[in-house]
C-alpha cells in the first residue's frame, strides 16, 4: 500500500510543474480602458442602426477580450469563401457513347452466348411412361385417365400418391 501512495504522490508532484505552466496570468477585473472598450463593443451589438457584419465582428471581439489577454492581439479571422457544390458542376472526364439502337455482334472468332426460348417442361409419368397433358390447375394421365394435382416440381396422383416430376 505505501509503494502505491508514493507512486501516487510523485506523479502529482511530477504533475504540478506542468500545471503551473497551463495557467494563463489572468487580470479580473480587466483595466479600465479594455472596460471600455467591452462596453462600446456591447453597444454595438444591442444598436438597431448597426448592420449584421458590424455585430458579428463585435462579438467577435468582445468573446476574444473575455477570453484572456491573448485574445486581444489575436488577429481578425480571414473572411469566409462563399459555399462551393461538392462535386465540380462540370467534371473532367469524358463523355460516355450514346446509346446504341443496336446491338453489335461478335466479331467472329470470339466466343458469346445465344439466348434461346427454353423448352416447355413436360411431365412424363414414370409408371406408365405416358406425357401428363396440362389442362388448366391439373394435368391428365392419358394412359389411366387419372387426375394429376400440381406440386412445386411436378404432379402427384391422389389415388396412388406416385409422384410425377415435371
Amino acid at each position: 500500500m505505501t509503494v502505491m501512495r508514493a507512486a501516487l504522490a510523485a506523479a502529482v508532484l511530477g504533475l504540478l510543474p506542468i500545471t503551473a505552466f497551463a495557467v494563463d496570468d489572468t487580470q479580473w477585473p480587466p483595466p479600465a480602458p479594455i472596460v471600455e472598450r467591452m462596453h462600446a463593443l456591447e453597444a454595438v451589438i444591442r444598436s438597431a442602426d448597426s448592420t449584421m457584419p458590424q455585430r458579428e465582428a463585435a462579438r467577435e471581439e468582445l468573446a476574444g477580450l473575455l477570453k484572456s489577454p491573448a485574445g486581444r492581439t489575436v488577429p481578425p479571422a480571414p473572411t469566409k469563401l462563399p459555399p462551393r457544390a461538392a462535386i465540380d458542376p462540370y467534371p473532367s472526364v469524358v463523355r460516355p457513347l450514346p446509346p446504341q439502337d443496336v446491338a453489335v455482334p461478335p466479331p467472329p472468332g470470339v466466343a458469346h452466348v445465344e439466348v434461346l426460348e427454353p423448352p416447355k417442361s413436360l411431365a412424363v409419368n414414370p409408371r406408365t411412361g405416358s406425357v401428363a397433358a396440362p389442362s388448366g390447375n391439373v394435368a391428365i394421365d392419358p394412359a389411366t385417365g387419372h387426375v394429376l394435382q400440381p406440386l412445386p416440381g411436378g404432379y402427384v396422383d391422389p389415388r396412388t400418391g406416385q409422384f410425377v416430376p415435371r
